[in-house]
């Protein structure tokens, strides 16, 4: 219940704040002399490519004798991404959605909140080893964002603006090779076998925490609640994608691939908790840029955000039968 609380309150308190400040700054009641869309772009990315990759290297640095079946973490987040993406477009065909609203429901089933909600998640109730997993398991994130999802939501799309780049291009990109050099640098002080000073656990911990707070205020400052209901069916088919078709699918298949007798299953209890998580921010991203349907972007990220509050007492109670 405790992990429960202050999840919750780390949640709905960031977002208030956020929300607050864009709305004092508007109406006057707050003096903010710069630009809050560059500040939140400037918190934003401090929490997902700085406090992130370090709390990753020292969560590393401090993991027991790596098995070799965690190798299957980052192809299970690729699949995790793809099953979703499927499933979306599924839902759209059936829901005989227009090519907007197509592209936009492909990017809310594809892209997943899992470094900012699901670390956070993954830390309160599971302890800060889980750092590294989550690390692993969104290894391929930026790969798949460029080389993938982009391409995939503009190809609906009806605006001309550059999406999806060849994948040499993705691997050499200054942030995939920061948060790569983060992750080898944390695996070689691991296997140099040099002592962790106990320090860093709670240092590591604290990041994640920190870049939970930022992300999440930066989303409040962004908040708009308009136009909800007119997309009810769109949002509940994103909600069965991804608190129910697709963690069943990817937990199943890491059970299969033997993650349940690793480390007393925890790499199983970290896959289910990123598989179960709502609708990440940067689905709003190629809405905007290839005019597609950004309010059914906006509500879908909104709706599962807030579902949280039924899935997540769920999910803590199926942990520890895994």
């Amino acid at each position: 219940m405790g992990t429960l609380f202050l999840t919750f309150a780390l949640i709905v308190g960031s977002l208030a704040a956020g929300y607050t400040l864009r709305r004092g700054v508007e109406a006057g009641f707050i003096v903010f002399s710069g630009s809050l869309p560059v500040l939140r772009q400037r918190m934003q990315l401090l929490a997902l490519f700085g406090c992130i990759p370090c709390a990753a290297l020292l969560s590393l640095w401090g993991l027991p004798q790596p098995d070799a079946r965690l190798l299957a973490l980052p192809l299970l987040g690729v699949a995790n991404w793809v099953v979703g993406g499927m499933l979306a477009l599924g839902a759209a065909r059936l829901l005989h959605l227009n090519r907007a609203q197509t592209g936009s429901l492909f990017c809310c089933g594809t892209f997943t909140n899992i470094g900012a909600l699901g670390g956070l998640i993954c830390v309160l109730a599971l302890g800060e080893r889980t750092i590294a997993l989550v690390a692993l398991y969104r290894l391929c994130e930026d790969v798949y964002y460029f080389a993938v999802g982009l391409p995939v939501a503009r190809s609906f799309g009806t605006a001309k603006a550059g999406g999806g780049k060849p994948l040499y291009a993705v691997l050499a990109e200054p942030v995939f090779l920061w948060v790569l050099a983060a992750l080898g640098t944390g695996f070689a002080l691991r296997w140099a076998a040099l002592p962790r000073p106990a320090w860093c656990g709670t240092l590591a911990s604290g990041l994640v925490l920190l870049a939970t707070i930022l992300f999440l205020t930066g989303i409040g400052m962004s908040l708009r609640l308009s136009r909800m209901k007119a997309y009810t069916r769109q949002w509940l088919a994103v909600a069965c994608i991804k608190f129910a078709l697709a963690p069943c699918c990817i937990t199943a298949l890491a059970w299969y691939l033997g993650l349940g007798a690793v480390e007393g299953g925890l790499p199983l209890q970290v896959v289910l908790v990123l598989s179960s998580m709502p609708v990440a921010m940067n689905a709003l991203v190629p809405p905007s840029l290839y005019g597609l349907d950004l309010d059914l972007a906006n509500t879908c990220w909104l709706t599962s955000t807030a579902a949280l509050v039924l899935v997540l007492p769920v999910v803590l109670w199926l942990l520890p039968l895994l």
